[in-house]
């Protein structure tokens, strides 16, 4: 009987003791994900300088995102203006989301079919600046640059009819 009473007391110890050194807790995490509309950009107006007249001296024409035209050195801006706008986009997304917008940081060429005469755009700049905010899902961005113009250039229609890129990005 003593030893039926050992080996059940050492059985009882031993499964006391197994349970608790290989007792193991468990939690759980809820996983969620948020899927936003995606971003894009439309163009809506392309960007033209309007009538240009030039000199024996080179020049340039500043065309602002509000449409306004300035001129320097050998530029000269005509009575009859003809059309100008600055280029007009609309990005699109998550309602109250912001936005990172990239200009273009190199010359972009507008070049005159006929004879291959070319002149350059730089130093864009947009409105709103730098970044934007989707109110209502929405934002107009409107881009100017720089157009510059060389001594004697000939007269015509210049264009680029691929254009140049506006990259937005959410923030």
């Amino acid at each position: 009987m003593k030893k039926i009473t050992l080996v059940i007391s050492m059985i009882a110890l031993y499964v006391g003791f197994s349970s608790t050194a290989s007792a193991q807790v468990t939690a759980s995490a809820p996983t969620h994900a948020t899927v936003v509309a995606p971003i894009s950009i439309a163009l809506d107006t392309d960007m033209n300088f309007g009538n240009v007249a030039v000199s024996s001296s080179a020049g340039s024409v500043i065309l602002a995102p509000d449409s306004g035209r300035t001129k320097t050195l050998g530029a000269t801006l005509p009575a009859t203006p003809g059309t100008v706008t600055a280029a007009q986009f609309t990005v699109s997304g998550e309602a109250g989301y912001t936005f990172i917008i990239t200009l273009p940081t190199t010359d972009f060429t507008i070049t005159k079919a006929t004879t291959l005469e070319t002149m350059t755009l730089n130093s864009f700049n947009s409105t709103p600046d730098a970044t934007g905010t989707l109110t209502a899902g929405s934002e107009i961005i409107l881009v100017g640059a720089t157009l510059n113009i060389g001594a004697n250039q000939v007269a015509g229609l210049y264009e680029n009819a691929t254009g140049f890129d506006v990259t937005v990005n959410y923030n």
